[in-house]
């Protein structure tokens, strides 16, 4: 028998589709997904993470092992293939949503401007000079970390970035009250709250211990993570306050520059 679709709407796997929906164009959006649903489907932007994690790495790893097959072939050129590979198919799978706000906020936030001027710059769709250097800079960085991860034969962290910097947005989004609570990025901050932002902490403690435990990253890098990502998440979050509330924008630069920390910090 049928469910009906509110109720598949209303369960897990129902929110966890209309994450994925939201986050990436890997699956199409149900007809009676609304905005409304989006907060309800912000507790599964991790599982949507791995998600897209796991699409992302398969072509990539099967791309690897197929480079390194000629005698000729460079490990360390292989390896830089395989990461574009990865961070084409990221752009590709996201529709280069999350990397739009990290520029818009690289271009408010090198300005200087406050108040209405900020948010003014915050919503030009044109590409300024500081979000350029911030996509430089992040674009650069993410490359550098996949090749090294890639070739060190670290798959898994590759997997746990996206699910990684997806937990970001909950935890910013649960720092910070939105600018406007009916717009996209202020729905989806409705299903934020501490709890949920203290479930998710736990969460990321176990998956870095499961990583340690598989030999992928070490001890010192455990708590080195977690730390630096708290800073991060804080300091964004005390931005967002001081520039008067957290917007889609904002989310999606927490997502980039969280899933660029992981990488690096697991290096």
């Amino acid at each position: 028998m049928a469910l009906h679709p509110h109720i598949c709407r209303l369960s897990w796997p129902g929110r966890c589709y209309d994450a994925l929906a939201f986050l990436t164009r890997l699956v199409p959006p149900r007809r009676d997904c609304t905005g409304h649903d989006l907060g309800r489907c912000l507790p599964f932007y991790g599982p949507a993470g791995l998600c897209i994690g796991l699409t992302l790495t398969l072509p990539c790893f099967f791309l690897y092992f197929l480079l390194c097959q000629s005698p000729q072939a460079s490990l360390v050129l292989c390896a830089a293939l395989a990461a574009w590979s990865w961070m084409g198919l990221e752009v590709w799978a996201t529709r280069g949503l999350h990397w739009d706000g990290l520029a818009d906020l690289g271009d408010a936030c090198g300005s200087g401007a406050r108040d209405d001027r900020f948010w003014s710059i915050l919503r030009d769709s044109r590409l300024g000079a500081f979000g350029a250097l911030h996509l430089l800079l992040a674009f650069g960085g993410m490359w550098l970390a996949l090749c090294w991860h890639i070739h060190a034969g670290q798959w898994l962290c590759l997997v746990a970035a996206p699910a990684w910097g997806r937990a970001c947005a909950l935890w910013l989004a649960a720092s910070a009250e939105p600018r406007e609570p009916q717009s996209l990025g202020g729905l989806t901050c409705a299903g934020a709250s501490p709890a949920l932002a203290r479930g998710y902490a736990l969460g990321a403690l176990l998956l870095l211990c499961l990583m340690f435990f598989a030999g992928q990253v070490a001890l010192w890098q455990v708590p080195l993570t977690l730390c630096g990502q708290y800073v991060l998440i804080r300091r964004m979050a005390a931005l967002a306050r001081d520039r008067g509330g957290v917007n889609g924008d904002f989310l999606g630069a927490a997502i980039q520059w969280g899933q660029l920390w992981f990488l690096l910090a697991t290096v």
